[in-house]
């Protein structure tokens, strides 16, 4: 949940987030259940989840996967205060992390999103 003192507004006030989350997103191919382009993704993110949650003490991982629309996602929210160096280190490890996905035959339309994320 925000904090009033770091929180910053939005929409006239009504909401505040002081958490910033990083989204890795793609396409996988094949049913959820057997797909090996997914198996691959899997793989990949045991790889780099120990780094990646070097990047916070208070960092959240959450994964997502859409076995309708064959989405992956795989979301990182972060303090405020901890979000502006992660993003000055060019999101560390995000291009290591996304090459490797994108050379994974069946995975498609590989792309980035920094959103708010806050409990509520």
């Amino acid at each position: 949940m925000s904090s009033a003192v770091n929180a910053v507004p939005l929409a006239n006030g009504s909401m505040s987030f002081d958490r910033v989350c990083r989204e890795w997103r793609c396409k996988y191919s094949g049913d959820k259940a057997t797909s090996e382009s997914l198996e691959a993704i899997a793989k990949v993110v045991d790889e780099y989840l120990p780094k990646l949650k070097e990047v916070s003490s208070d960092i959240k991982v959450n994964r997502l996967v859409c076995g309708g629309c064959l989405d992956f996602k795989l979301m990182s929210t972060v303090p405020l205060d901890d979000f502006g160096p992660w993003e000055a280190k060019g999101f560390e490890p995000e291009a290591e992390f996304l090459e490797k996905i994108k050379a994974i035959e069946g995975v498609t339309q590989v792309e980035t999103q920094t959103i708010t994320n806050v409990e509520i």
